[in-house]
């Protein structure tokens, strides 16, 4: 009995071994930056608020078909909206998150994918009028998802354009469109 347990935990020692140089990680970094064009949407406010930001991501490829990536940005574009004497102005202070990439990989230089992870933001308003002002600061996080796709240029630069959803939920949703280029090293 104790020869064909031996036996046995060879037998799966050696295929185990076997499996994971199939499975070798590859390493592949990259380094990327993207222009995000924001959308935040409340329910209750007829207008709709656009806004910028810039968006760095540092990631790591492990398999042709995922990639873990951390990105963080800022926004660079603020918007106001006046109505009745009253002006309402909204701004990102920053996005920051954690994220798994699953993609597809294939003979043509587009490589879709979508994105899952967790997003921390902040925001903060401003309002002023007739009857004086007021300002608040809020940071929330939620999960967040989205589906793009890279574009290679050459073996190590890429543009890619994307679709997230960073924020929904307790009446406000933050999504929005982002182009950008990625470095491969």
């Amino acid at each position: 009995m104790k020869k064909i347990v031996l036996a046995s935990s060879a037998v799966a020692m050696m295929s185990a071994g076997t499996l994971a140089q199939a499975q070798a990680p590859i390493d592949q970094g990259y380094l990327g930056a993207n222009y995000v064009f924001l959308t935040y949407e409340e329910d209750g406010f007829s207008e709709d608020f656009d806004l910028g930001a810039l968006v760095g991501k540092a990631g790591a490829k492990f398999t042709p078909y995922f990639a873990a990536e951390l990105r963080g940005g800022f926004g660079v574009a603020d918007e106001s909206i006046s109505a009745n004497g009253a002006t309402a102005e909204l701004e990102l202070d920053y996005l920051i998150g954690g994220y798994g990439v699953l993609g597809l990989p294939n003979e043509s230089p587009v490589y879709p994918y979508v994105v899952l992870g967790y997003t921390k933001g902040k925001l903060s308003a401003s309002a002023s009028g007739p009857g004086g002002s007021a300002s608040i600061s809020e940071s929330e996080t939620d999960v967040s998802y989205g589906v793009g796709a890279n574009f290679a240029v050459t073996e190590q630069f890429q543009v890619n354009a994307e679709y997230m959803n960073y924020f929904d939920k307790d009446g406000v949703e933050i999504s929005g469109v982002s182009v950008g280029a990625t470095l491969l090293f």
